[in-house]
């Protein structure tokens, strides 16, 4: 018999990827709990990840339409990745926790690339690898975006990628560059169709590398080790798929990126301002997200440390190593100054989009961690294991709250009111498959995105749908508005009563309430009996409907009109 393994002869890249995914654990017990609904853009990567697997179990045709068209104006990644996930949730309890797996996968491997780089960077040190993970795992931002359905773990996944290719580029072969390369540069363009510009300065220097090798170009021998056979292999046909997308999408993506940044749109998220404000602006961002509530401070007082040890180094006789500043952390700093300049050239300001600038932020801590003495790098490795405890404790709590806390950095939802509301409001419209229903409000737990996503989820076990749109975006002439749901033959209207709607709304609601005014003079449209704790309302309407009495027919025709106030 063969004696049973014990936990001294566990490999120590198994110990190391075990800690990386107990830094996770908190993560995986906050989506495990939360009960949010997700909004808007969330809802939707995870309706199209719902409906590419339906599709996938039932027809290959709407399956690969829905493949190029389910996202036309944002890259695909997420979603044909995430729809791989969905039938997880039977492990899970749901199809959101499920995806948000999907999320905490990828910010694992984010973590692990980061620590084969710091490994890269300090070859001697046990410390500053667990540094490079405690410092990114430990960052308001990468916590939040942990428990959000978003695109940018990935973005960033592309990214540490690009930079831990430039970091072996010295050593690699030619063709293992060119595979790796190639490969991190297509999933960072199936993850947002601005990364290019996120890996701009680690592409340039592995370019560079790969030129100015001696080194013959010998793909079959490269093909020998496994790593670069399964690249190869994913290679092809991914490449062919995402330049077969952006061909097909070219125009909405370009109109999208430009809205986005420097529309008219953009206005709605942010403002125009002057350069220097706005980098003002995106270097208090990046503080936050990466660096509050601690690092920043232990940061800050390292640099002079740094310089001191370097002095007393130079001096000193027999110096026991060099201090040498590494070129991928020159390339992160290059990389995080241009982003940040780009960023302020733009109109839109939110956080979120500096995800990616993650392993910038991090390769600069690290090279100040290599260049720290033993017991002042230890004190900043405790200054990060305590943000780590707050940020994580933080998202747990519904009360406390940060001095300079990340917009991204919500609070759990345990509560399952909002959920089930609109998990009833859907099962209550959805009663004829492939009609239009119209969400008169866009909030975050009420809007078309989320009911969509939820009646997408629905049909996995009815196998029919119907469709959630809204008033429009940003509409703000009532009139526009009421022949949307004329045009469209909307069979309901899902609204807010009047005492749940903002009396100053804001430039997504500029109609909802007039709306729901006019809703109530026109006898085309009938109240149905829906109680709600949340304040909503639900309206039937039949386009053939007069003032002679006539009625909608379906869910509403045998029951009464409801008081007028809700």
């Amino acid at each position: 018999m063969k004696p049973t393994p014990t936990l001294s002869k566990v490999p120590a890249t198994a110990w190391n990827y075990l800690v990386i995914a107990a830094l996770l654990l908190p993560s995986l017990v906050w989506i495990s709990r939360d009960h949010s609904v997700w909004p808007w853009d969330q809802a939707w990567y995870g309706e199209v990840s719902t409906d590419l697997w339906f599709w996938f179990g039932h027809s290959l045709a709407p399956w690969a339409r829905e493949m190029v068209d389910g996202l036309p104006t944002k890259a695909p990644g997420i979603v044909w990745l995430g729809q791989f996930f969905v039938p997880l949730q039977g492990i899970f309890g749901s199809i959101e926790t499920a995806l948000l797996f999907s999320i905490l996968l990828t910010q694992f491997i984010i973590l692990a690339i980061l620590f084969k780089i710091a490994q890269r960077m300090a070859p001697h040190s046990r410390l500053v690898p667990w540094a490079a993970v405690l410092f990114a795992s430990a960052s308001q931002l990468f916590v939040g975006l942990s428990h959000q359905f978003f695109v940018e773990p990935l973005q960033a996944l592309a990214v540490a990628w690009c930079f831990y290719i430039a970091v072996r580029s010295s050593d690699w072969t030619k063709p293992r560059i060119a595979l790796h390369l190639a490969s991190a540069l297509i999933l960072g363009a199936l993850a947002k169709a601005t990364t290019p510009l996120y890996c701009l300065a680690p592409c340039t220097y592995a370019g560079y590398q790969l030129v100015g090798k001696p080194s013959p170009w010998n793909f079959a021998a490269e093909l020998e080790f496994r790593s670069s056979r399964v690249l190869a292999f994913l290679l092809a046909p991914l490449g062919i798929l995402c330049g077969f997308w952006y061909i097909w999408n070219l125009g909405s993506i370009w109109q999208h990126v430009r809205d986005a940044s420097s529309g008219d749109i953009a206005l709605n998220y942010g403002a125009r301002d002057s350069v220097f404000h706005k980098l003002i602006i995106w270097s208090q961002l990046l503080r936050t997200s990466f660096l509050s509530p601690y690092l920043y401070w232990g940061a800050l007082a390292a640099i002079p440390i740094v310089g001191g040890f370097a002095v007393y180094q130079r001096f000193k006789p027999s110096p026991e190593r060099h201090l040498q500043i590494q070129p991928v952390a020159v390339l992160g700093m290059i990389q995080a100054g241009l982003l940040l300049s780009v960023f302020s050239l733009n109109i839109t300001v939110d956080s979120r989009y500096m995800y990616a600038l993650l392993p910038c932020v991090v390769i600069v801590l690290m090279q100040l961690c290599v260049l720290l003495p033993p017991a002042a790098l230890i004190g900043l490795l405790a200054l990060g294991s305590t943000q780590w405890f707050v940020v994580n404790r933080i998202s747990f709590d519904l009360t406390g709250h940060l001095v300079d806390q990340s917009n991204w950095l919500l609070p759990i939802q345990t509560s399952d009111s909002q959920y089930d509301e609109l998990s009833r409001v859907v099962r209550l419209t959805s009663d004829v498959a492939e009609r239009y229903n119209v969400v008169g409000v866009e909030e975050p737990s009420m809007n078309a995105n989320s009911a969509a996503f939820f009646v997408a989820k629905q049909r996995l076990t009815t196998g029919t749908r119907c469709y959630y749109t809204s008033l429009g975006y940003a509409e703000k002439d009532v009139d526009t508005a009421m022949r949307r749901i004329e045009t469209l033959q909307t069979r309901y209207l899902i609204t807010l009563a009047e005492p749940y709607q903002s009396t100053e709304p804001d430039f997504v609601n500029v109609v909802s309430l007039p709306v729901l005014e006019r809703v109530r003079r026109d006898s085309r449209f009938r109240q149905c009996a829906f109680p709600s704790k949340i304040g909503l309302v639900v309206f039937q309407f039949a386009p053939a409907a007069d003032s002679a009495g006539m009625r909608p027919t379906g869910p509403c025709e045998a029951m009464k009109d409801p008081p007028s106030g809700n």
